[in-house]
């Protein structure tokens, strides 16, 4: 009797609990029955919504759409120019040459210590200086849709090319001084300098210590000039950076050569004139004074040839510590211009009009919809 009632109470407790199963599995199969077709319904209704405000929709965005394109097609075009160039490892000859090798296979080696402050990563801060700025404001490039060569000051103030508008209320100007002084510039002076810097891009891989300098303005051909300028300036600025103790020293040398070869030269007269003046005489005396004359005249002349080995060391010395930069990419003019993307910019302004007019018809419904229920559930 006891093992029966067992089996019957086992029977029970599994039957009480696949109910409990399948009421469960039932709900969640209703629920997601019901999400199903609320999200249908809503879907639907999306679709009819749109449907009925597709009109409105199309005419703001084809509006929008000939706004765009009237702006973006009024804009000058802009062309890129860039080049690159690699700077000689400043590190003594053995590391610079481990340098040259890594470069080539992509890595950057840390090979030995430096003389120099100026590392190529402070490259682009050398570029935005208020002095380099200005020194370059005053070199002369050429337009060919002007025919003529101008400075790039003047290029920046008067010769950009301007959207209709601009033309249209085309203010007379005043006056900007090209004469700019780096420790104090103008109000209308700056933008200039702002213009001209706002133009360019310097980068540094950090790798390889390769610099690429991109120019970008409304001339192709200005473009590649600037890009060029820069490429050459910034070579003149390293260099004379870097040699600059070097150049002090060959003009230090040079100057003690020629007053030793003045003094040489000198000592040398005074040995023959006193020869040629006692030439018959044989006392000791003058024996003595010429010798001592000959002596000064050899040491003058000692000094003098140790002053011409230390200008030859210093000569080499500069020589060496003379950059050699290998211009990997040179400053080419654009064949295509960088910007503005019309297409692309027409097709993102329409696209997003079409989606916030969808959305706004889309929040007002909900709007509606809410405010309906209150008024009713009122």
């Amino acid at each position: 009797f006891l093992p029966k009632t067992r089996r019957i109470w086992v029977i029970v407790v599994l039957l009480h609990r696949k109910i409990k199963v399948d009421r469960k599995m039932s709900e969640n199969t209703e629920y997601s029955y019901k999400t199903a077709d609320q999200a249908s319904a809503n879907l639907v209704h999306l679709v009819s919504l749109l449907k009925k405000k597709l009109l409105a929709i199309l005419i703001f965005t084809f509006s929008v759409m000939i706004l765009t394109g009237i702006y973006i097609f009024s804009l000058p075009r802009t062309w890129k120019s860039e080049t690159i160039l690699l700077p000689e490892s400043s590190a003594n000859s053995v590391s610079g040459n481990l340098g040259s090798i890594a470069a080539i296979a992509g890595i950057k080696m840390n090979t030995g210590s430096t003389e120099d402050a100026i590392y190529p990563e402070f490259y682009p801060k050398v570029l935005g200086s208020t002095i380099f700025l200005t020194e370059l404001l005053k070199q002369e490039i050429t337009v060919s849709r002007l025919h003529k060569k101008v400075s790039i000051f003047e290029y920046f103030e008067n010769y950009q090319i301007k959207p209709w508008w601009g033309k249209l209320f085309n203010l007379k100007k005043e006056i900007i001084k090209s004469n700019i002084n780096p420790t104090h510039i103008s109000k209308q002076q700056q933008t200039i300098v702002d213009a001209l810097f706002g133009s360019f891009f310097c980068s540094v891989d950090k790798k390889t210590d390769m610099i690429s300098v991109s120019v970008t303005t409304l001339d192709a051909d200005v473009s590649a000039q600037i890009a060029d300028l820069i490429r050459k300036r910034l070579q003149i600025y390293i260099t004379q950076y870097r040699t600059n103790k070097s150049r002090k020293d060959v003009e230090y040398t040079r100057k003690i050569v020629a007053e030793s070869r003045a003094q040489y030269i000198k000592a040398q007269q005074k040995y023959s004139a006193y020869c040629d003046a006692n030439e018959d005489i044989g006392l000791m005396s003058f024996t003595q004074v010429r010798d001592r004359l000959e002596n000064e005249m050899q040491m003058a002349y000692n000094m003098y040839q140790q002053s011409v080995q230390q200008m030859q060391l210093a000569q080499a010395k500069l020589q060496e510590r003379t950059p050699i930069f290998v211009t990997i990419q040179p400053a080419a003019i654009p064949s295509k211009p960088s910007g503005p993307k019309r297409i692309i910019t027409m097709a993102l302004m329409s696209f997003l009009a079409f989606f916030c007019s969808f959305s706004f018809y889309m929040v007002k419904d909900i709007y509606n919809q809410k405010m309906g229920h209150a008024t009713n559930e009122y």
